[in-house]
C-alpha cells in the first residue's frame, strides 16, 4: 500500500491506495511524489504505508474496490498469485511456460541472443530490442539503487534496480533494451565506484521481478528496490534526448549542467562538499541562454565516478529558483580551454565576473529540455 498526502493551505488530505504489486506502487511513487496538483500548491507526498492490504467494504465517494468492477484487474491478480516463488535473484518461475525441456529460469533462444548483445537498434523509444538484465557484483555498502542509476543512466535507460538482500554487494539492473546493456558493459565493467571495483555481466533472467513483499532496507537506510520506468531522469526516452548523449568511457573530467544562470563556482563546489563528494582540482563554467554549465576536473577517474554516483540529479533551490544538477562523462582526459575560460583551480574559484560563453561556442552539450 502507498499513502498519498495533499496539503490545501492548513488542510491535509490523506488516502491509502493498494496496488497489485510493489513494483506498481514504486512506479506511481516515482512518477508523482513531489508533484503539484496546481502550480505552486497542493503538493503530493507519496510514501509507503505500513499496512499490507486494505479492506474495502463498499464502493462510494470515500472507498472503492476496482477489482470488483474491473474483471481484468482481478484476473491479473489471480495470475500473479498462481506463479511460483521467486528465486534468490527475484525471478518468478511459472513451469507452464518452460516448454521444450527448459528448466526454471532457462532463457528462450531469443533471450540468449539478447543477452549476448542481441538485436541492435536506435537508442530511442522502441529501439535496441527487449529489456536486458545485468548482474553487478562487488558493490560497496555505500551504494544504493539511486546511486547506481546515476551512472548507468548515462549509457541507456534503466527500468529497475534491485539490490539482493541475501547476497551482499550484488545488484540486478534491468535496462530498457540490450543496446543500453551493451553500453554499460562496454564502458563501466571493472570500474571503481566508491572504492570498490565492480564487475558487470549479463544475467540469465529476462526481467527484474519485484514480487509482492515489503522492500528490504540497505545499510544506508534506503530501500533495496527502485523502479525508474517513468523517471524524468531517463536520457534515452526520446530520439531527441538520445541524440544528445555521448557514449564515452569515464575519465577524471565531468560535465555538469542545468543549474540556474545566477550560480557561480563557489555554489557548485559547496553543493559537492555538502554531499560528501571528492573535491575537484579545477572548475570551469559557462552560461547558455537557459542555464549554467561547466566542467569539473578531479585527481582521478575514480573520484569523478564517485561524484557522478553521489551528486547526479541533485535537486534544490537557489534564490527561489528550483534546479536539478545533471552530470555526464565527457571522455576528456584533460581540462580543455579553447571553448571555456581558462579553468581555475577549485580552491581559488570564486564569484569573479566571467564573460558569458554561449552554447554554440562551448560545443552545445545542453541536455536540459
Amino acid at each position: 500500500s502507498s499513502g498519498i498526502n495533499a496539503e490545501y493551505g492548513d488542510a491535509k488530505i490523506e488516502s491509502l491506495i493498494e496496488f497489485d504489486s510493489v513494483m506498481s506502487a514504486e512506479a506511481c511513487k516515482e512518477a508523482i511524489n513531489g508533484a503539484d496538483i496546481y502550480a505552486g500548491c497542493c503538493t503530493l507526498e507519496v510514501k509507503f504505508s505500513k499496512a499490507q492490504s486494505l479492506n474495502v467494504f463498499k464502493n462510494d465517494d470515500d472507498t472503492f474496490d476496482y477489482t470488483e468492477v474491473n474483471p481484468a484487474i482481478a484476473a491479473s491478480n489471480r495470475k500473479r498469485e498462481s506463479q511460483g516463488p521467486a528465486d534468490d535473484y527475484g525471478e518468478r518461475h511459472d513451469d507452464r511456460n518452460n516448454n521444450m525441456g527448459r528448466g526454471p529460469g532457462r532463457p528462450r533462444r531469443g533471450d540468449r541472443a539478447m543477452e549476448r548483445g542481441g538485436p541492435r537498434g536506435d537508442m530511442g523509444p522502441g529501439g535496441g530490442g527487449p529489456p536486458a538484465v545485468l548482474m553487478v557484483h562487488g558493490l560497496d555498502s555505500a551504494m544504493n539503487p539511486a546511486r547506481l542509476f546515476n551512472i548507468f543512466c548515462m549509457y541507456g535507460d534503466v527500468n529497475k534496480i534491485k539490490f539482493l538482500m541475501t547476497k551482499k554487494g550484488i545488484a540486478m539492473v534491468e535496462m530498457k533494451n540490450s543496446r543500453g546493456a551493451d553500453n554499460v558493459l562496454n564502458h563501466l565493467n571493472r570500474a571503481k565506484v566508491l572504492g570498490a571495483q565492480i564487475s558487470i555481466s549479463p544475467s540469465k533472467h529476462r526481467e527484474v521481478v519485484v514480487y509482492n513483499s515489503a522492500p528490504g532496507i540497505l545499510e544506508d537506510g534506503s530501500e533495496n528496490v527502485q523502479v525508474f520506468v517513468n523517471s524524468r531522469f531517463l536520457r534515452y526516452s526520446t530520439e531527441k534526448k538520445a541524440a544528445k548523449n555521448r557514449l564515452v568511457d569515464p575519465t577524471k573530467i565531468l560535465h555538469f549542467f542545468a543549474l540556474p544562470l545566477e550560480v557561480d563556482e563557489d555554489f557548485v563546489l559547496k553543493l559537492l562538499e555538502d554531499k560528501g563528494c571528492p573535491t575537484p582540482t579545477s572548475i570551469s563554467m559557462h552560461k547558455s541562454e537557459v542555464c549554467s554549465a561547466g566542467l569539473l576536473e578531479f585527481d582521478s577517474t575514480e573520484e569523478a565516478i564517485d561524484t557522478a554516483a553521489i551528486a547526479n540529479h541533485m535537486q534544490g533551490s537557489h534564490k527561489g529558483v528550483r534546479y536539478l544538477l545533471k552530470i555526464a562523462f565527457t571522455g576528456k582526459k584533460s581540462m580543455p580551454v579553447e571553448n571555456y575560460e581558462e579553468a581555475k583551480p577549485a580552491a581559488a574559484a570564486g564569484g569573479k565576473d566571467k564573460k558569458d560563453v554561449n552554447e554554440e561556442q562551448s560545443g552545445g552539450r545542453n541536455f536540459n529540455d
